[in-house]
């Protein structure tokens, strides 16, 4: 993953957060919310710098942004952070101050931000501390098709580990979580999607992007004060609040250069129907893959984006079914099916922001399609929609163009 920022090498820096972390006392969290808006910050690994235009610290600047807002009596806001130097943290987060969660298991401990049972404790914790109608979860890291979390000091110093979506589902079980969005790059995989979907996490929406996001991220400032000015918001009309936010901040100077970027709202109800379609088009193409194989690389190729997706093998989802119907237009029953999976991903994702020269080859969904089967990651195996019938039909591409 490109990282929030440009970053060349590990910048060693000094921990400056004492001026506006509030004494170690617990500040008296609301009886009950309307939101608890929760950030899972893992900077101890190489995002813990100053970057960007502005050479700012770039967890102090979430910080900055987080505490021009604050929380209220309806929107609770709790920040757990643990970044390169010194323990984690929870702090929840009050106008002008973040003020330490003292009792937390966790607190002013160096913990292994990749264990799920991190992540579980600090769901335990903040959801008893605050109850709440709806929660939106963020994870602040680096992401992958696979994972969602990486602490370069895990289990031990220089020890890494990495949270995979598969631990999130277990740390997160029996928890309902409304809107899941990771600040990070290239988690938006229908893989990914399907895995959230139909593996039991109890969760409406996810954010994430498809392909690499840039140092800058979500506007917490303007995503929390929105929830603050509207805490009645429905979970759906958070996660479009989420896009349409980071769509207006990467549309101003200095961030518009930022052409890297992207990040979608995905309706997690609707990723089976999506999936279901594109299985019968993969029956479909299966059934006479000597035939259509051209055709599907073809649609590969048009489906390939830049910034490093296509080296790990992803493409646009809705671009290489969009190109099948118009490559094999002359079959009705071809041309049907694609147009079942294009009306079904639109129903998926209900918000995208991406900008040129992307918007025109990155929809929001990528999905897997390596040209050989040495390429298939270990990990990707235990996914559900791969063993369904994404694999089948990989399968048998490659027999047919003779891609062992």
């Amino acid at each position: 993953m490109i990282p929030k920022g440009l970053i060349v090498g590990l910048l060693v820096i000094a921990v400056l957060a004492g001026a506006f972390i509030a004494p170690s006392v617990n500040a008296a969290p609301p009886a009950h919310t309307q939101w608890r808006y929760l950030i899972y910050l893992v900077a101890d690994n190489n995002l813990d710098v100053y970057t960007g235009q502005q050479h700012v610290s770039v967890v102090e600047d979430d910080f900055e942004e987080l505490m021009s807002v604050g929380s209220t009596d309806e929107v609770a806001c709790y920040v757990f952070v643990d970044r390169w130097y010194g323990p984690a943290n929870l702090f929840m987060v009050k106008k002008g101050e973040m003020v330490e969660m003292t009792d937390f298991v966790f607190n002013d401990v160096e913990v292994n931000m990749g264990d799920p049972a991190t992540l579980r404790s600090f769901v335990q914790y903040t959801y008893k501390a605050t109850p709440a109608d709806h929660t939106v979860l963020m994870f602040w890291n680096h992401g992958s098709p696979n994972i969602i979390a990486w602490d370069d000091n895990g289990p031990a110093e220089g020890v890494p580990d990495a949270l995979t979506h598969h631990e999130v589902l277990q740390a997160l079980d029996g928890y309902r979580v409304d809107v899941m969005g990771a600040d990070e790059c290239l988690v938006g995989q229908i893989e990914v999607a399907y895995e959230y979907a139909m593996a039991g996490l109890d969760c409406d929406y996810l954010l994430a992007s498809q392909t690499y996001t840039g140092w800058r991220g979500y506007p917490y400032d303007q995503t929390l004060g929105r929830l603050v000015a509207d805490p009645s918001m429905t979970p759906r009309e958070c996660a479009i609040m989420f896009i349409d936010e980071v769509e207006s901040l990467l549309s101003q100077p200095p961030h518009m250069g930022e052409a890297i970027n992207d990040h979608a709202a995905i309706d997690l109800a609707m990723v089976k129907e999506l999936a279901d379609s594109l299985e019968e088009l993969s029956r479909l193409l299966v059934k006479d893959m000597n035939l259509y194989s051209g055709a599907i690389s073809k649609a590969r190729g048009a489906a390939a984006f830049s910034y490093g997706a296509n080296a790990i093998d992803v493409m646009d989802l809705r671009d290489f079914v969009a190109s099948l119907s118009r490559t094999l237009a002359s079959s009705k029953e071809i041309k049907a099916a694609c147009a079942a999976v294009l009306e079904d991903f639109d129903d998926t994702v209900i918000a995208l922001q991406v900008l040129k020269p992307l918007s025109d080859s990155v929809h929001g969904l990528g999905v897997r399609f390596a040209m050989h089967e040495a390429d298939v990651p270990a990990y990707y195996y235990e996914y559900v929609m791969p063993n369904e019938f994404w694999l089948g039909f990989l399968e048998a591409y490659w027999l047919a163009v003779g891609n062992p």
